[in-house]
């Protein structure tokens, strides 16, 4: 059924129509795949939507069915942009086409909206495509448990002045600006109605010239910012830091669980631990402060009980409980310095009802955590992961359908943790945050909104992660990006410890310090500075949140109304 939104009345200009909603449609998704990772081509950004845009600015979209192309034009990008799903078992394959098909489905969305916003309201377009992208984006960003790898915004992690905007909005104003100058280059890629003006003319240039006006000034604005964010940056007074050693293993990620593999792993990190600290003090004398290891590579499960109860002491001896605390007293001991690393965590709870013949009178419940332990050998905390992945941590559904679990390699799934957790060591305080967390912005911004209220503001974030499923692929790049924002919005230095790579240290402007190789046992040590005096001041994201892209899917949500109800008349 062919779309026939007529264009605005009285309309100074018509767009050339394209034969096809496929063509354009698949031209945009490529370039888009362009400018992510493995190509990156990062400025290519600016243009990339441009098809997708006639598509939303042309009176009529050509075809039988256009908005089913353009959602397989989608499907066509994310099969390309996130390949790296199908990687880590053979079920991914169905998980990768699933997600794929999913995600296809914001672009025939986002063209729906916009062309109602331009068509039946009279938006400009360099107004109504930015607002419904971010919009959509938003939703992207929390649907489903959220998904936003694969940005627009990604693509610019190495414009610094740029991507400052991040610590005002997000990293959905990057997108905004980039979509808003796409849009304002469609605009002027407008013909005049009358073919007469086709010729050159002192008009028809001054028109051009305007309609890029929108885009001109919003670059104009971030960059000026972004300028502002980055000289205070480097004239603040700051003070040295921790060392930490970020310990990166090159274990191949597969599902086996050998004890002989699991103290492979061990010993490998211990390796490059004391690898680290020797490197250390023959480099300027100077101790480490903390080595950090990355997700779940500590093997030992440690074992917990809740508050409050007391297992009987014939179900769950004491050396059970003391295995792990005592392993990772032995690393402290080593190593020299406090540690901070990726382990699983059990913990023993209570049943609610255990007069259940049969039954023991206990139940547990399993995470994904981090633990501190400081130079003493004592336990600071534990984090727990509170953002679990789909498939990989998790069954959908298998609460209801717990035999979900027999059909893939996943023995179980693991809980989310409650809250987030400061840890501190040698009066540094760290937010640990894991794996794809860092993908998730209202998520870290929680976890650092809710430290500042407690008194805790984070010194320094810390990511740790386990990138070895994507056997070196462009994962690790377009994970990397997540983590460059994180800290720009939070305006606070994060590090990553991840095995198999990228392991990084970051400042609180995004820049990448240091990177390690990809699928090399390496280690860096990072010399982190820190403000001499710094009080609870948060950035405007972290401290109010989504408000703008919030806005934005506001307006998205009226669009769709007005919408369906027009379509009911």
């Amino acid at each position: 059924m062919n779309d026939s939104s007529p264009p605005t009345a009285g309309s100074a200009y018509a767009f050339a129509a394209p034969t096809s909603t496929l063509k354009p449609a698949l031209v945009g998704s490529l370039l888009c795949w362009l400018a992510l990772p493995p190509v990156e081509w990062g400025l290519l950004a600016w243009f990339a939507p441009v098809p997708w845009l006639l598509l939303v600015a042309v009176p009529t979209l050509p075809g039988r069915r256009p908005y089913r192309t353009l959602w397989f034009a989608g499907v066509v990008f994310w099969l390309l942009a996130v390949h790296w799903i199908r990687l880590p078992h053979p079920l991914n394959y169905l998980a990768w086409v699933v997600l794929a098909g999913y995600l296809g489905i914001y672009l025939p969305l986002f063209a729906a909206l916009s062309r109602h916003a331009v068509h039946r309201w009279g938006v400009p377009l360099w107004l109504a495509a930015p607002v419904v992208w971010t919009g959509l984006d938003w939703l992207r960003g929390h649907l489903l448990t959220g998904f936003l790898m694969g940005s627009l915004a990604h693509t610019q992690v190495g414009h610094l002045w740029l991507i400052q905007l991040a610590n005002l909005v997000g990293e959905y104003g990057v997108t905004f600006l980039i979509v808003l100058v796409a849009a304002s280059i469609t605009q002027s890629l407008s013909v005049q109605k009358d073919p007469a003006e086709w010729r050159f003319s002192r008009r028809r240039v001054l028109r051009h010239c305007l309609a890029l006006v929108p885009g001109v000034v919003g670059m104009l604005a971030a960059m000026a910012y972004g300028q502002h964010v980055v000289q205070t940056a480097a004239e603040q007074e700051t003070v040295l830091g921790p060392r930490i050693a970020l310990i990166q293993g090159n274990t191949l990620a597969d599902w086996k669980h050998e004890a002989d593999r699991q103290q492979q792993i061990i010993q490998e990190h211990l390796r490059l631990s004391l690898e680290a600290v020797e490197q250390s003090r023959r480099h300027d004398g100077t101790e480490v402060d903390l080595v950090v290891w990355p997700e779940t590579s500590f093997r030992q499960t440690l074992v917990t009980v809740a508050d409050g109860f007391e297992p009987p002491a014939e179900l769950v001896h004491e050396s059970v409980l003391l295995a792990a605390p005592l392993d990772l007293a032995e690393l402290v001991r080593q190593v020299g310095s406090a540690v901070l690393v990726g382990i699983d965590r059990m913990q023993l709870l209570p049943l609610e009802d255990s007069t259940v013949g049969g039954e023991l009178p206990l139940r547990q419940e399993r995470f994904n955590s981090s633990v501190m332990v400081d130079r003493q050998g004592a336990i600071v905390g534990t984090y727990d992961k509170m953002h679990r992945v789909p498939f990989g941590e998790f069954i959908p559904f298998a609460d209801w359908i717990p035999g979900l679990y027999r059909l893939t390699p996943l023995t179980g799934g693991i809980e989310s943790g409650a809250r987030p957790v400061a840890l501190e060591a040698g009066g540094v305080t760290y937010s640990v945050n894991i794996c794809y967390e860092t993908a998730v912005p209202h998520l870290i911004r929680r976890h650092v909104a809710e430290l500042t209220d407690q008194g805790q503001r984070p010194d320094l974030l810390v990511n740790l992660t386990n990138d070895a499923w994507y056997w070196g692929s462009s994962e690790l790049e377009m994970h990397l990006a997540c983590g460059i924002f994180r800290a720009v919005e939070m305006h606070t230095p994060l590090v990553i410890a991840a095995n198999g790579g990228l392991s990084a240290q970051i400042d609180s402007c995004g820049r990448v310090l240091q990177l390690s190789e990809r699928q090399q046992p390496q280690l860096l040590l990072a010399d982190v500075p820190l403000p001499s005096s710094r009080g609870d001041e948060l950035t405007v994201y972290a401290a109010y949140g989504d408000w703008f892209a919030g806005a934005c899917l506001l307006c998205c949500i009226v669009l769709a109304a007005s919408g369906w109800r027009g379509r009911e008349r």
